[in-house]
């Protein structure tokens, strides 16, 4: 019993050093090979990576899902920018940005973009793009900070405040690897249980860490989220859900997404359900675009 268990300790010794060493030498070659493309604005507790268009009449603010740097709006920034003023972003602790305060709840990464637009003195109205997570984001950014948002564009966001009830507690599974996330991005286990990433800089322990901090934080921002109750909800919307046709939890996630953008009662709004995977703007740019010029013809600035 004694071998066994030396020998166990052993083995998981072995495993850690290994996986360090692969995400220390995975997080050394990606530095050295991608550099930061945008500007960097000093919001006090960290410097956030950025890059700004400034060539049009109105600023789409796009916000990405979890874990994700701006490099996901990679197939659709060079169209926007023939349309309008882009701001894009890697949100604390993703891309190339620092690491930002605790806990990255939906109001402290709501409150450091309004930080870096007041700072770089970004021009509005925006209309405020937000991918998964993202749209949860920007629905809360609109409802603090009204006066800035022209109208929400929101690419099969995450429905956050809708359908709690109808949800069960996460499994101990979930529970466990959030935590890896969170705790032992260092040790490279978090790195074999994530997938091959869209870009590299997504692997890195300083992303996987904030990916873990960022799930983290889904009932303290939903505390959050709930304290502005019906604020906002005259706000032009259009809802794009990716209808992934097969796939488990589909007709749950149309049936929440309904609920959500029934909550708004804007009459120019849209639910536009599309065939395709979560990232539709990647998947189905065009479809993208077609949509978001339609909407930004109905938006008063």
């Amino acid at each position: 019993m004694k071998w066994t268990l030396k020998i166990l300790i052993g083995i998981i010794l072995i495993v850690l050093m290994y996986g360090s060493i692969k995400q220390w030498n995975y997080d050394s070659k990606v530095w050295d090979e991608h550099q930061p493309t945008g500007k960097f604005s000093d919001i006090g507790s960290n410097k956030i990576h950025f890059k700004y268009s400034d060539k049009g009449n109105i600023t789409y603010v796009l916000i990405a899902g979890l874990g994700e740097s701006m490099h996901t709006w990679s197939p659709i920034e060079d169209s926007l920018k023939q349309r309008g003023r882009v701001f894009m972003y890697d949100r604390s602790g993703l891309g190339f940005s620092e690491e930002g305060i605790l806990p990255r709840s939906v109001d402290n990464t709501a409150s450091e973009l309004h930080s870096v637009l007041n700072n770089e003195a970004i021009p509005g109205p925006y209309i405020v793009i937000g991918h998964s997570a993202g749209g949860f984001i920007a629905r809360y950014y609109a409802k603090k900070f009204p006066d800035k948002v022209a109208g929400l564009f929101l690419i099969d966001p995450y429905q956050g405040d809708i359908g709690q009830d109808e949800i069960e507690e996460p499994p101990l599974s979930y529970k466990a690897m959030n935590w890896s996330f969170r705790n032992m991005a260092w040790s490279g286990i978090p790195f074999f249980l994530l997938p091959q990433p869209p870009h590299p800089i997504y692997k890195t322990s300083k992303a996987i860490r904030t990916y873990g901090q960022e799930g983290n934080t889904e009932k303290i921002s939903l505390e959050q989220f709930s304290k502005y109750k019906s604020d906002g909800l005259d706000m032009p919307l259009y809802l794009l859900f990716a209808d992934q046709k097969g796939k488990p939890f589909n007709e749950l996630n149309a049936k929440w997404s309904k609920e959500m953008f029934e909550l708004y009662s804007n009459r120019q709004n849209q639910f536009i359900s599309i065939e395709s995977g979560h990232h539709i703007h990647i998947e189905k740019p065009k479809m993208v675009l077609t949509a978001l010029d339609e909407f930004t013809s109905k938006i008063s600035y």
